[in-house]
């Protein structure tokens, strides 16, 4: 394996203002979308999206109080989603596919004891389904902020645009505010554009185009000494393998934690290099789909996803996509702060999890997850002649030497 390369330096202004970050799990569950309409080429056994949604409270630690000292980003999918447009409920329930929402975010932030009424902005990320939630359940003194383009390129919504996808209801006797990145606020932190919200370095919106008008992420310090950031994604990338492996993070020769739950601590990195579709450690399993799908521009969201891994070579910017479903066993959920993950070590042990959903490859050999027999197997399944959208798969097998390696890791543990 190649040296790391170091990565391009990502300039973040010196500061010691925070903030305090909670991950909510939303309780919306999509399942059944086709993974071909965010994602190529295709890994087998990965064919269809099944995921959550994570909306995060951003808590300013200023010392002069702002109206939005208390904001959410993002909100997940809103609990009745069947009011949503009629013409995308009829497209998802002609698909094929799923969504499940337990409740909302303004319940579950109720039911915490947060008061409403302080929360003076929800930031979207972008205005798909998944990620806007339902803004009237908020006051109507909460703000709705947006990215760039969306009053020209999103307004207006439906029922006057009849082929609309977003209610206009969800900004409808309430402040809508356009971020500009190229005024004031403005400045660049690695190849991002950013807008400083508070003004104070402690919360960066990021211009991240490319999959929907004016799609935003966000740059959360979560302390300032030493600095640590968390990357709040939405969705720049739809998984994790869009952006690792990468030159600055390539596909280690061992993985740990194992990515496949089994009862050894680690497992080889070319077990899975040998299921990528370029066979090469340094570069994604994925690119944004260019087929029909849920791209704006699949190019734009391509370029913007560069600039995160660029990010995501810094061990002290921990990115934290909507939909990665990997994370929940390892990170704090609200009503717990997310601020202490680098002491915990949570990019540390959840880097590779991704991994872990590749594992229905392995199943489809009558190797079972979490079994070590699973170790003198080989896996071979179907390839590219068969579906070119679909990688291929090599013998692949666990010599003695990575089942002495795994052992000795397991020493160490």
């Amino acid at each position: 394996m190649s040296p790391i390369r170091l990565p391009p330096p990502v300039v973040i202004p010196e500061s010691q203002s925070t903030v305090d970050v909670y991950i909510i799990d939303t309780t919306s569950f999509m399942s059944g979308f086709p993974a071909s309409t965010f994602v190529e080429p295709l890994v087998p056994g990965f064919d269809t999206i099944n995921v959550g949604s994570y909306a995060f409270l951003i808590k300013h630690n200023g010392s002069k109080p702002s109206k939005y000292d208390t904001v959410l980003f993002d909100l997940g999918v809103r609990k009745d989603w069947e009011n949503l447009p009629e013409t995308f409920v009829a497209g998802i329930k002609g698909s094929g596919c799923n969504i499940n929402v337990e409740t909302d975010v303004a319940s579950i932030l109720r039911d915490n004891g947060q008061d409403l009424n302080s929360v003076g902005g929800i930031i979207w990320s972008h205005w798909h389904f998944d990620h806007a939630g339902d803004p009237q359940t908020f006051p109507s003194s909460t703000d709705l902020i947006v990215g760039p383009g969306f009053k020209q390129g999103v307004m207006p919504g439906w029922p006057t645009a009849k082929d609309s996808h977003v209610n206009e209801t969800a900004w409808q006797g309430r402040e809508l505010v356009e971020i500009d990145f190229s005024g004031e606020a403005g400045l660049d932190i690695g190849k991002f554009q950013a807008y400083d919200f508070y003004g104070d370095g402690s919360f960066y919106l990021l211009s991240s185009p490319g999959h929907a008008v004016g799609h935003m992420s966000a740059l959360a310090r979560t302390t300032a000494n030493p600095p640590s950031f968390m990357l709040l994604g939405g969705d720049i990338a739809h998984h994790c393998g869009e952006f690792r492996p990468s030159p600055y993070t390539p596909l280690p020769e061992m993985i740990s934690p194992n990515p496949l739950g089994h009862t050894l601590s680690a497992c080889p990195g070319r077990l899975f290099l040998s299921i990528h579709p370029w066979k090469d450690p340094e570069r994604p399993f994925f690119d944004p789909t260019t087929e029909p799908g849920w791209h704006l521009e699949a190019s734009i969201a391509k370029e913007s996803i560069d600039k995160l891994i660029e990010a995501d070579a810094y061990d002290n910017i921990f990115p934290v996509m909507a939909h990665d479903m990997t994370l929940g066993d390892t990170v704090d959920l609200y009503p717990k702060k997310a601020n202490d993950w680098m002491s915990k070590r949570w990019k540390e042990e959840t880097r590779w999890g991704f991994c872990g959903e590749f594992t229905p490859l392995y199943e489809e050999t009558g190797a079972k997850k979490g079994n070590p027999a699973a170790l003198e197997g080989h896996h071979e399944v179907r390839d590219s002649a068969q579906d070119p959208k679909v990688a291929s798969i090599v013998h692949m097998e666990y010599t003695d030497a990575d089942k002495k390696a795994i052992l000795h890791d397991l020493t160490l543990k």
